[in-house]
């Protein structure tokens, strides 16, 4: 089999330590080389937190086992059964993650937190509604108040990628092998890793408990070569031998657990995850898209004179139609690759993580997971309850919300969503009727007709 190691690439995996200064919660817009379209007063959930610290409203606990690990979750809502473990070196600290030493990541739906062991800082991207993703550090340091780094530059080398990320700050899930230290030995995964990736291309690089049919996949796997001892990669990577299991219940016997806050890389949460990447990095692009038409727009309406309020051009709505049907298909789990269903996670975060909600009038949620034949049970992405998703403009949420009304009406007939039957549209029009009616009443101002 064609195996795919993935590397998830996210919460500043480059981050050059000390290439930024600080960026006070007072002073986050017009710093001496910061990007235009990041120089501006940030509300993402760690600017947030920042406020609340800095006015003495909040504090974070230091711990001598994690540093401010522990408190900075619980201060951002992200569960510790989030936690993913990673042990492919693909991080700056690169000298500090190994397969004896994985990375830990945590998520909710807004922040992704990065911890390595003896680390001098815990990594951070946070989705700002109107910015998009935004990278910071904490120092790890019990001395002082805790000091959050804004990094405006290092972290877009590769955190601002045309074939990963769409050409916008972004987050990235990416396919590599590894050698038994834990190096990359070579790319095998074009482009990002998303729902449509087959699973015996997933999860090498990362540790993966929980339960699953017996199939391959590339799951707590590494060569026992190293990387200068292979030549010919690509050969090396066609003959490669990935394992075939049914899943791993815990790490004990692979490497010293007792660091992390659980045993724990849980299987359902890296689903969760490589999801919602991929809608974040999509919502950023119909954001970027959509507010570039409209500027142009402005300014051919000032030119020509024209009083405001006049419809949409043509030419604006082809520019945002395009992205926002991506989004939607994403969304939407066009293409989803099937699962070989029972999956099971090894932690507690499936139910933590249902359990979030909101739930319409029969108790349903987007939340829901399926985890036989597909992720989730009602297949429309949970961000569509979102900030990011909220922030974007009127004309895009309306002709996302057009668009969704047309297929899950029974409107569109064609083979692009031919996945979902009668009962999915229908079960998800009723959720969205209860739980986010005012996007089913924007479809209404749909401009294209």
């Amino acid at each position: 089999m064609r195996g795919s190691v993935l590397m998830l690439l996210v919460a500043g995996a480059t981050l050059v330590v000390g290439g930024s200064r600080p960026v006070p919660a007072s002073v986050r817009s017009g710093e001496a080389g910061m990007r235009p379209e990041v120089a501006a007063d940030t509300s993402d959930p760690v600017a947030r937190l920042e406020d609340r610290i800095a006015a003495g409203e909040h504090a974070l606990a230091w711990d001598s086992a994690q540093g401010y690990l522990k408190s900075l979750l619980a201060s951002l809502d992200i569960p510790e059964s989030s936690q993913t473990l990673v042990f492919s070196r693909t991080s700056l600290q690169t000298d500090r993650i190994a397969p004896w030493a994985p990375r830990a990541l945590y998520f909710n739906d807004d922040v992704y937190i990065g911890w390595v062991q003896e680390s001098p800082i815990i990594e951070i991207a946070s989705v700002d509604p109107d910015l998009g993703v935004l990278f910071y550090t904490l120092e790890q340091k019990r001395e002082g108040p805790p000091t959050f780094t804004r990094e405006t530059t290092t972290c877009l080398i590769c955190h601002e990628s045309r074939s990963v990320t769409g050409g916008i700050p972004g987050l990235m899930v990416r396919s590599v092998l590894t050698d038994r230290l834990g190096y990359p030995i070579t790319e095998v995964h074009e482009g990002a890793t998303t729902d449509r990736t087959p699973l015996e291309e997933r999860w090498g690089g990362w540790y993966l408990t929980g339960s699953h049919p017996t199939m391959a996949h590339a799951g707590n796997v590494m060569s026992e070569d190293l990387f200068h001892e292979v030549s010919q990669k690509g050969r090396y990577l066609e003959e490669f031998a990935f394992r075939t299991d049914s899943g791993v219940p815990e790490l004990s016997d692979r490497f010293y657990v007792e660091p992390y806050l659980t045993p724990h890389s849980d299987l359902v949460a890296i689903m969760v995850l490589t999801h919602q990447t991929q809608v974040h990095n999509l919502i950023s692009l119909v954001k970027s898209e959509a507010e570039a038409a409209l500027r142009l727009e402005e300014i051919a309406i000032r030119s020509r004179g024209d009083e405001a309020g006049t419809p949409p051009f043509p030419t604006t709505l082809a520019r945002i139609v395009g992205p926002v049907e991506r989004l939607l298909e994403t969304m939407l789990f066009k293409r989803e690759a099937p699962l070989a269903g029972p999956m099971r996670g090894s932690s507690s975060f499936t139910a933590d993580f249902e359990a979030l909600g909101p739930r319409d009038a029969s108790g349903r949620s987007l939340r829901e997971f399926d985890l036989e034949r597909r992720l989730f049970r009602y297949p429309l992405s949970f961000l569509v309850y979102s900030e990011a998703f909220d922030a974007l403009p009127e004309l895009a949420r309306t002709i996302f919300a057009a668009r969704l009304v047309e297929v899950l009406t029974g409107a569109d007939t064609s083979d692009d969503f031919a996945h979902l039957d009668e009962a999915d549209r229908a079960a998800i029009l009723a959720i969205l009727r209860d739980t986010r009616p005012e996007l089913i009443e924007l479809a209404d101002a749909d401009p294209r007709r």
